[in-house]
């Protein structure tokens, strides 16, 4: 992936810039104001992947000439087993990058160098670096090769040892060793780019180039498939055939071509033929009702969807594999009513999830509290220079406690507050709407696996979506943002929204009200059962999470999975035993020390996310008793009362 990338002269980009994108994740936004840069970090890899023209930076000509060499240089992270031809010099040259001092980076650089380390700490922790190569490669203007601010001694001396010692960077001849590397690199992707002025109508042509790596394959791989050479052999022979009978019934006379060999039809002149005639007067339609409407006349919000979901069918359902592209997308959410952003950003991290790398710029913050797996650079200015803040959403709640501390700038609008108001907007406005969303807001993504099992058909057919959060305070945080609005609007509610709360040991109170749109209700397992109360409510003991609450049996079953993983902290598993199908807290019935060591088994690795998988899995094997607080919320949701 590419995890970040030097500018220099770049259109917004006044000399070096390093902008930081990822440590970790596949899907990547760029924040910021208008005119910030956002937009010209997609566009520099189009330039760079795509050869488009560059987009210079005024102060770069001087009498129409260009003085002051602009370059692009991403930084790849790519697994070893993806570089065959030049892996011996990639070895070389990244293990250089790996371990590069700040001391061999020129002091005007070294602030930029700093973003590029903090970056290398946390892939060092989030790979194994044994298997990958850290490679800033790209080019200047001119297409030379460039590594910008790494040109340094340990480069040259690594590279070239034979060179005089005086001698401490490379000049663009001896850069050139590099360029069979960059250019197996830029093969490895397919980049696409979707900006934000592009024309639907002619982005979704099926003779695009884009849709066609959309679809991994071109019209012409299309019609060789569907048209082989045998047919188009027949054709010639009998349209031969009936000229020859032409020519005889004429006598001194034929039709031919000017030379002595005869000109048949090529498979190249058929397949143009084809796309012309075929494909050509095709248009893409969005089926509305019974009717089929043109792409050029939906609505600017309409066109906007309709190319990400363009994109996310021919992904998902056409291709065989996508590992090798890299989509970008500016400003995904305009002209889109912010009642449809949310669904919106799940269908592109559902693309990120099954590409190379995702990359989109955005003036909506609403993705900050749901995407759990995103990285997000915030782009600011201070003093005319630019400055970035690298935040994983992963932890982005105490990654932005701790950068409003350190950060360099300040992150733009109050990044925390602008998420909430975003997300708050998009709830408010969805519920508002005549076809209604439904939301369940909950704690983790280990409760959503289990909700998006339990509560499929409502995801089908009552548009209900589930928010994981992050924890009772951020629920709580939620509810009172929302509560303002729900009672300000309360008539005019036609979706439901339900704040589903674990009973922690520290518990979080606040004040709620149950109506028939808001449901808020924590779980509590009392007279061997697992009930929904309301959050003030008694008993407030003991503490009850959703691994305490599920079907007894089928928790049991799942749990024997993991006892040769974890013997000590399982040894109270017996894998001849069938429990009963009460809630997994009484069906256990542990004793203290026994459940100290069940929560130590949910607390290590990434278990509470594993099991909660390998739950969902035991129970499409046979069929199991719907837990009762299940069938409450479910009721909740068809309720029409």
């Amino acid at each position: 992936m590419i995890i970040g990338v030097i500018l220099k002269y770049i259109k917004t980009y006044q000399g070096i810039n390093y902008i930081p994108i990822t440590s970790k994740d596949k899907f990547c936004g760029l924040v910021g104001n208008n005119g910030i840069g956002k937009s010209t970090v997609l566009e520099a890899f189009d330039c760079l992947f795509n050869d488009k023209t560059w987009n210079l930076n005024v102060t770069t000509k001087r009498s129409g000439l260009i003085v002051t060499n602009p370059s692009i240089v991403p930084i790849f992270l790519i697994h070893k087993s993806k570089i065959t031809v030049n892996s011996e010099i990639a070895e070389t040259y990244s293990n250089v990058i790996w371990n590069i001092p700040e001391t061999e980076i020129a002091n005007i650089n070294r602030p930029h160098f700093k973003e590029f380390t903090n970056q290398r700490t946390a892939l060092i922790q989030n790979f194994n670096i044994d298997e990958y190569y850290l490679l800033p490669l790209g080019v200047d203007y001119n297409l030379n090769v460039n590594i910008s601010f790494f040109n340094s001694n340990i480069i040259t001396r690594t590279l070239f040892p034979e060179l005089d010692h005086e001698k401490t960077t490379l000049d663009e001849t001896e850069l050139n060793i590099l360029k069979p590397l960059f250019l197996e690199i830029k093969a490895l992707y397919q980049y696409i780019y979707i900006p934000k002025d592009i024309d639907p109508t002619t982005f979704t042509k099926l003779e695009t180039k884009e849709i066609q790596a959309l679809m991994g394959e071109t019209l012409l791989q299309v019609l060789e498939e569907r048209v082989p050479n045998k047919q188009i052999t027949e054709i010639n022979k009998s349209l031969n055939d009936f000229l020859g009978g032409l020519s005889h019934e004429l006598e001194d006379y034929s039709f031919r071509t000017p030379t002595d060999r005869q000109q048949n039809l090529r498979k190249t002149d058929i397949y143009n033929l084809i796309i012309e005639a075929f494909f050509n007067i095709r248009k893409l339609h969005k089926k509305q009702g019974d009717n089929w409407l043109e792409i050029g006349d939906l609505s600017s919000g309409e066109k906007q969807k309709a190319i990400i979901e363009v994109t996310h069918n021919l992904i998902k359902n056409h291709r065989d594999n996508s590992d090798n592209l890299i989509i970008a997308v500016d400003e995904p959410e305009s002209s889109l009513h912010i009642s449809a952003c949310f669904d919106h950003f799940m269908k592109m991290y559902e693309i990120a999830e099954s590409t190379h790398q995702f990359l989109f710029s955005t003036h909506w913050y609403g993705f900050l509290p749901i995407i759990e797996k995103c990285s997000v650079t915030a782009i600011t200015k201070k003093d005319g220079d630019h400055l970035f803040d690298l935040v994983s959403l992963e932890n982005y709640r105490e990654a932005i406690k701790q950068q409003n501390r350190t950060s360099k700038g300040k992150l733009p609008y109050d990044l925390r507050l602008k998420s909430l108001n975003d997300f708050i907007q998009s709830i408010v406005s969805s519920i508002l709407d005549e076809e209604p969303f439904n939301w369940i807001i909950c704690e983790g993504s280990s409760e959503k696996i289990y909700f998006d099992f339990y509560f499929h058909e409502l995801k089908v057919y009552n548009r209900l979506r589930i928010i994981p959060v992050g924890g009772a305070n951020e629920i709580k945080r939620i509810y009172e943002h929302l509560s303002v609005s729900i009672d300000e609007f309360k008539k005019d509610l036609n979706g439901k929204i339900a704040f589903i709360c674990d009973t922690d040991s520290e518990l979080v109170e606040f004040e709620s009200t149950n109506t028939k749109n808001v449901l808020v209700k924590r779980l509590v397992n009392i007279n061997n059962d697992t009930k929904l109360i309301n959050i003030s409510s008694n008993p407030k003991a003991p503490p009850t999470e959703i691994e305490d609450s599920l079907n007894g049996k089928a928790f049991n079953n799942t749990l024997k999975l993991y006892k040769e993983y974890y013997p000590e902290l399982l040894d109270f598993v017996n894998l001849e035993e069938d429990k009963q199908e009460i809630p997994s807290y009484f069906a256990m019935d542990l004793a203290p020390s026994l459940y100290k060591n069940l929560l130590a088994f949910f607390d290590s690795d990434n278990n509470k996310y594993d099991f909660a998988n390998s739950y969902i899995k035991e129970l499409e094997k046979e069929e199991y008793a719907i837990p009762n607080w299940i069938i409450e919320i479910q009721e909740f949701f068809l309720n029409e009362k």
